[in-house]
């Protein structure tokens, strides 16, 4: 027997289930939230920000792509796995996070939500994720147990411990809301979807780092979004934030940035230009000093050089 098998890594049980079995769509949804809530601890965890369209990137996938072990009848025990890179040791001998810290976040934020402590704003919506999950658990059984045997020696957690919790799945105590923050942020991209639909305006702007984001659309905005399509836009947007989570955008205001035209290698603007405009001070800083602040030798600066060419075949992989 390996040693995995004797010492599961990551097992989430759940009890007093009804009999005759579980039905498939919720089971199915509980270990889809599961996988979910592991990926946002994840990317919160490497400082990736938050979910973003596309395929997930190497780092999100080393350490939080779980695998589902095996799942027992009668008492629903789900057993997971680490990711495979991880369970080869390849990210426990740096300071990086690791998928050790993935699921011990989620074992101490159910055991939050278990004493009713009260979310931290900046924690806002890892609790949101977590307690979905158990409240998923509660449409399956009235209790769930939590296993957790760490692989990564770290100091504080010794490799063989066990951490264990129990909590309740259902009657939650409810969650005390957050008052939301408003914020006036601008944005630039390329406006390629306009909505003005009745009671549905919306604009999607392609941004710089390629990322696509919807706005809804304020009244008073109608008019200026029909002429934005597939043009270069800035936009002055009103958001709402709960903890750190953005729950509405509105737009509030457009311009359609200037271009020289298609084919033209003559940006619209000159870089005299836009340090006027942006208030840059004309004498520039001297920066072989700052660097040389950072990096004090030759080494310094290699390992950094390395550390670069690491980072960018690992992405490109």
């Amino acid at each position: 027997m390996s040693e995995e098998a004797r010492n599961p890594w990551f097992v989430f049980t759940l009890r007093e289930t009804a009999e005759g079995g579980i039905e498939l769509p919720k089971l199915s949804r509980l270990l889809e939230n599961l996988s979910s809530t592991f990926y946002a601890i994840a990317r919160e965890k490497a400082g990736l920000g938050g979910a973003r369209p596309g395929p997930r990137t190497l780092k999100e996938e080393a350490l939080a792509a779980v695998r589902l072990v095996k799942i027992e009848p009668g008492s629903a025990v789900i057993e997971l796995a680490p990711p495979s890179l991880a369970s080869q040791g390849q990210l426990g001998i740096t300071d990086e996070p690791t998928p050790d810290d993935v699921a011990l976040e989620f074992f101490e934020e159910a055991r939050r939500i278990e004493a009713g402590e009260r979310a931290l704003p900046e924690r806002w919506e890892i609790r949101r994720r977590v307690r979905s999950v158990v409240e998923d658990a509660g449409e399956i059984g009235a209790v769930a147990e939590i296993e957790f045997r760490p692989l990564f020696e770290r100091p504080g957690r010794q490799i063989g411990g066990v951490l264990r919790a129990t909590l309740r799945t259902r009657g939650l105590p409810e969650e005390e809301k957050l008052e939301p923050q408003v914020r006036i942020r601008r944005v630039s991209g390329h406006a390629f979807m306009v909505d003005v639909e009745p009671g549905r305006q919306r604009l999607r702007v392609k941004m710089p780092d390629g990322r696509d984001v919807t706005f809804d659309v304020a009244e008073e905005l109608i008019s200026k979004i029909r002429s934005a399509l597939d043009q270069v836009v800035e936009v002055s947007i009103e958001e709402q934030v709960e903890g750190t989570v953005v729950s509405t955008r509105v737009a509030r205001d457009l311009a359609i940035l200037p271009t020289s035209g298609p084919g033209s290698d003559k940006p619209p603007k000159s870089l005299a230009e836009l340090e006027r405009e942006q208030n840059l001070p004309k004498e520039r800083p001297d920066y072989v000093a700052l660097a040389s602040a950072i990096w004090e030798t030759e080494a310094d600066v290699s390992a950094f050089e390395e550390y670069l060419r690491t980072a960018r075949h690992a992405e490109a992989s």
